[in-house]
């Protein structure tokens, strides 16, 4: 068999190159998810351990000092989570990038496959016709 190129192989080439780009930029987004989940999760150890020191500390500029550090602990947890949020949506965004990506190659692969099976078909039916041929002609010689 010749080889066979696929016509739009550019464009399968530039669709695998799009799912490529899409999966790297989905592990981008889960890294900064788990980097944004361990802020979190550190901020919220962290007021926890205020809360558990304002119950041994006896000194009222200690308590005022430590209520005005939690509560910006408490901003700080609300920020984070916000940010946690936004984050996730982002992460949605790059799984549905991804799955478009990946139909779209599939689809070229398809017709990448369509392709070769009807060249392979042709091929088959052109070397029919010459078997044919050469029959018709042997059985024309033997006839004589």
């Amino acid at each position: 068999m010749a080889s066979q190129k696929f016509t739009m192989e550019k464009i399968l080439d530039w669709r695998s190159d799009i799912e490529e780009s899409a999966k790297r930029k989905l592990g981008q987004v889960q890294v900064k998810i788990e980097a944004q989940k361990a802020v979190l999760e550190d901020l919220i150890r962290e007021n926890t351990k205020i809360k558990n020191d304002q119950l041994t500390t006896t000194k009222i500029n200690d308590l005022r000092h430590q209520q005005l550090y939690k509560a910006l602990l408490d901003e700080k947890i609300i920020h984070q989570k916000n940010q946690l949020d936004l984050t996730q949506k982002e992460l949605e965004t790059a799984q549905a990038q991804l799955v478009e990506a990946h139909k779209d190659k599939k689809v070229m692969e398809k017709l990448k496959e369509k392709e070769l099976w009807s060249a392979l078909e042709l091929e088959k039916k052109e070397e029919q016709q010459q078997l044919d041929e050469i029959a018709t002609l042997s059985y024309g010689r033997s006839f004589y």
